[in-house]
């Protein structure tokens, strides 16, 4: 056996079980999310309407454990949805739900603990059609 093949020994550096245990505590706290792991990412989506909105939203996500700084992209899925002009999304249209300055260094983070912010966002976009201005805390991007 070549120990130096590509595919002969599995990658240790890497983290395989985060994303499995982050779907497990979305699974068991979010009945609107279907996800799946692969690759060592949780990938999923679903609909969902949060109290205060007017429409249901399609929301797919990419949770990557072992990706530097920013390990989350969140999507809302909506043709009418203008991005170059919605505050709070980053250049790839995923949701800005937070500042990484915000967050300790020192504490862990998990992706269960970001779900709850896409309705907030939602709501606040919402808010922002109708009045014109970001509702909440903001960083300018």
């Amino acid at each position: 056996m070549d120990i130096n093949k590509k595919n002969s020994l599995p990658d240790i550096s890497k983290d395989f079980l985060s994303a499995y245990i982050q779907q497990k505590l979305i699974e068991d706290n979010f009945d609107w999310i279907k996800s799946f792991v692969k690759d060592g990412k949780l990938i999923g989506g679903g609909k969902i309407k949060p109290k205060g909105c007017k429409k249901t939203y399609d929301i797919v996500f990419e949770y990557n454990p072992n990706k530097e700084g920013r390990k989350e992209n969140i999507f809302v899925m909506d043709g009418k949805i203008k991005f170059k002009k919605v505050p709070h999304l980053y250049n790839n249209h995923s949701l800005c739900l937070y500042h990484p300055f915000d967050l300790s260094p020192f504490i862990p983070f998990n992706f269960v603990d970001v779900v709850p912010w896409i309705s907030k966002w939602l709501v606040t976009y919402e808010l922002w059609l109708k009045y014109g201005v970001w509702l909440d805390k903001e960083f300018k991007h």
